[in-house]
């Protein structure tokens, strides 16, 4: 071949845009319609996730409180172990259905929260374990103190300073 027959030649021409938009369409579709198939089988009840629901709602509206809450104010104190440490605690308890909680009695239940927070260790309130445990410890001081009129203890805050 000649160099004039080969620059008349044409180029060969790639995809046409009519057919390259075809194929992203065609490819969109299907992805939908993976994506509505797929959704459709992960969003299907089994009868037993059913059970299971409603087991978790039974058990969570059975450890409701059923008392009125009251707050206790805010206690401010420092801990044994490092002494130049401060802890803000915002608490409340729950009486009991039909008990009555004094002004007096919020006050003796503030007093045994404070006293026992001078006791702690730092070391004790790491983490979610230990501020269930303080939690759980304050709740047995205010069953006590109050003779069982308290049902729970809920803390709202806790600072550390």
């Amino acid at each position: 071949m000649s160099a004039i027959a080969e620059e008349t030649t044409p180029a060969p021409k790639g995809p046409s845009m009519v057919a390259l938009i075809a194929v992203v369409a065609v490819l969109t579709l299907i992805a939908a319609a993976g994506g509505w198939l797929l959704g459709g089988q992960l969003g299907l009840a089994t009868p037993e996730t059913d059970v299971a629901k409603a087991d978790a709602g039974r058990k969570a509206i059975e450890e409701a409180p059923t008392g009125s809450v009251v707050p206790l104010k805010p206690i401010l104190t420092n801990v044994k172990i490092p002494q130049d440490v401060w802890l803000r605690l915002e608490a409340g308890v729950v009486a009991r259905p039909g008990e009555k909680i004094t002004d007096e009695l919020t006050a003796m239940i503030s007093g045994d929260f404070m006293a026992f927070l001078r006791t702690v260790n730092l070391m004790q309130l790491r983490g979610p374990a230990g501020l269930e445990y303080l939690r759980t410890d304050l709740q047995e001081r205010a069953r006590m103190r109050s003779e069982g009129k308290i049902e729970k203890v809920y803390i709202w805050a806790l600072v550390m300073e």
